[in-house]
């Protein structure tokens, strides 16, 4: 098993399988869990995963094609999809994101925290080890994060930030010794594609998380819209019509054009609601 999976994801996956039989045994956890899939499982939240994962499917296939192709990529894909780009995607459906945001997704991927991440990952220790280090470190990281939200608790958020500091540059020093000690061992260009994958599949994902990003944008708009339009459906629906003209797929112009919504009203005419596009465009 760990010619497919590292040590690392094996002791991850062992934790999840003791994680899920403690929630589905205890009534009241299991209870308020199955609430939790119920609301995963909606139909507004299922569709966007689906294409997330058609689109995910068809980025693979045509990787497929290519003649360094193996199959122990597939892997790394399906990790990245679900641990990186579902959180992406859905992420750009936040309406109080910066500006920036889609760009900051190709910048973020190019750090130098992605050639950390891949060196930790790709370079693993023992299962027992792993298995002992997984629950440690998550418990810390949530520690810091439970007591970052509360001003009281800064003292004891920045003594585990030191102690999380302490960890990271000790596990960083080990890996980095594995790392010399067995990159000989590994395939150059497996490795190299390894890391490549994160880059390309944020890059290749940026219109997907646009996309999910403009269609929230454009719900919000439309919701604030129709609080200030008459019931009548087919006024509502050349009312869209024209925003989606005046705005297009364009991010910065939907989140503009909120500040219009203002002055319309229920009795707005059709010449008044036109120069109010206008005044828009100009």
């Amino acid at each position: 098993m760990t010619d497919i999976f590292s040590t690392r994801e094996i002791a991850t996956g062992i934790w999840l399988i003791i994680f899920v039989a403690f929630v589905f045994i205890s009534p009241s956890i299991r209870k308020a869990a199955i609430s939790v899939i119920k609301v995963a499982a909606s139909r507004k939240l299922l569709i966007p995963f689906i294409a997330i994962l058609v689109y995910a499917a068809i980025l693979t296939f045509l990787s497929m094609q290519l003649p360094i192709w193996r199959n122990a990529y597939l892997k790394d894909i399906v990790f990245w999809v679900l641990f990186a780009g579902v959180p992406v995607c859905y992420g750009a459906v936040n309406s109080k994101k910066e500006s920036h945001y889609f760009r900051n997704i190709l910048t973020d991927n190019l750090k130098f925290t992605i050639i950390l991440e891949f060196i930790i990952s790709s370079f693993t220790f023992n299962l027992i080890v792993e298995i002992i280090i997984l629950p440690v470190v998550t418990f810390l990281v949530m520690l810091e994060t439970v007591a970052g939200y509360k001003s009281e608790s800064q003292q004891v958020k920045r003594l585990i930030s030191f102690i999380l500091a302490i960890l990271g540059f000790l596990f960083l020093e080990l890996t980095l010794k594995i790392a010399v000690e067995t990159y000989s061992t590994l395939g150059l260009v497996d490795l190299l594609v390894s890391f490549c994958i994160p880059i390309i599949f944020s890059i290749a994902y940026i219109p997907v998380a646009y996309g999910f990003g403009a269609y929230a944008k454009y719900e919000m708009v439309f919701m604030r819209m129709s609080f200030k339009e008459p019931k009548d459906k087919k006024i509502r629906r050349m009312h869209r019509y024209k925003v989606f003209l005046a705005c297009g797929l364009s991010y910065q112009k939907i989140s503009r054009f909120e500040s219009y919504i203002h002055r319309m009203y229920v009795g707005m005419n059709e010449d008044e609601f036109n120069n109010l596009i206008d005044e828009f465009k100009s």
